[in-house]
């Protein structure tokens, strides 16, 4: 944890740079000490065997720690610390472990939830010679589907003949207020299926991970978490896992560009892997679309307006009409859907 990283069986080691763990209570420490093989299931999945731990070790959870190296504060109204200040007192690892079988949710997503070997394959299969990741926990509005189609233009110049779009949305937990991973989903799918995103040039997949909101550490774990899917190019934006202060209004808790710069600084840990920072694009008012925004050609500034996520929102929410040219009319409908199903 000390060093961000984890080691394989080679003894090379790899960046982690955000603590992926297993927190056991007291009472099942005490239950489960002394066996040479732990079996792990998930009542929400099944009750089968989904996994088997061997020789298995138990350490202290040292939340404390933990949370201050992770997310710069020791805040319990930090989401993701609240919920590991319920966790229990003592973490579980061991020599190894295997899975008894494919985990399946049954929820009608279960085809998104490709493993970085099947992406790697689809990409082959597709004669690609780059596939650029795109991280996201957000519906996709217009100006993201810019920024993705002038990547692919982009790398198309630099000399590759088939750049692959991986878009792969966060599919583990997220705090409350974040559009629900089925309702994403679908919003993906229907820009797709309506052309705004081209789906020979695009692979739409789930990433599991659990949101963290730990600001540049995650944005590292973001990018590295996806190397062994085959990506050439990923793409990271402004302040991709930040979140506003938990106790201090009107304040960020972690500097919009830092997790960008760390990216990019630490590059040459990502097994070739390059970056592409973020363009930023907002809602040019006169021409009715997503623009590039503060670029040498872009329109004068006082022709954008950036339309906030409280604001979209709140547009959805009370069944407005999105501004024309923002969103996809498919992709909008089932945002307005999410957000009146919420009142």
């Amino acid at each position: 944890m000390n060093m961000n990283t984890v080691t394989d069986d080679n003894g090379e080691r790899h960046i982690c740079s955000v603590p992926i763990t297993q927190y056991v209570t007291a009472e099942q420490k005490a239950a489960l000490e002394g066996h040479k093989k732990i079996a792990i299931r998930c009542k929400e999945v099944s009750d089968d065997v989904l996994a088997v731990i061997e020789e298995p070790e138990f350490f202290d959870n040292r939340k404390e720690e933990i949370s201050t190296k992770t997310f710069g504060t020791r805040s319990t109204l930090h989401p993701k610390i609240e919920r590991m200040e319920k966790q229990g007192d003592f973490l579980i690892s061991g020599k190894s472990m295997r899975f008894c079988q494919r985990i399946k949710y049954n929820d009608g997503m279960d085809q998104y939830r490709l493993l970085p070997a099947e992406i790697k394959k689809i990409a082959e299969e597709r004669n690609a010679d780059a596939v650029y990741a795109f991280q996201v926990r957000n519906p996709l509005h217009n100006g993201h589907c810019l920024l993705l189609k002038d990547t692919r233009e982009q790398l198309m110049k630099k000399g590759y003949k088939n750049p692959l779009l991986l878009l792969h949305p966060l599919g583990g937990w997220m705090k409350d207020d974040d559009v629900p991973l089925d309702y994403r989903m679908r919003q993906h799918q229907a820009l797709l299926d309506d052309g705004t995103l081209i789906p020979e040039h695009t692979i739409l997949a789930i990433w599991p991970s659990p949101m963290y909101y730990s600001g540049p550490n995650e944005v590292l774990w973001h990018a590295s978490s996806r190397v062994n899917a085959g990506i050439t190019h990923f793409i990271t934006g402004r302040d991709p896992a930040g979140m506003k202060h938990p106790e201090i209004d009107d304040m960020h808790l972690y500097d919009h560009w830092h997790g960008q710069r760390l990216l990019v600084s630490q590059q040459s840990l990502l097994n070739g892997v390059q970056v592409v920072p973020f363009k930023v694009a907002a809602y040019n008012q006169k021409n009715k679309q997503m623009e590039f925004f503060g670029t040498p050609t872009s329109a004068p500034k006082e022709d954008f307006a950036f339309i906030s996520g409280s604001k979209m929102r709140k547009m959805a929410k009370d069944g407005e009409d999105q501004p024309e040219g923002f969103m996809s009319p498919a992709g909008w409908e089932i945002l307005c859907e999410y957000y009146q199903s919420q009142k």
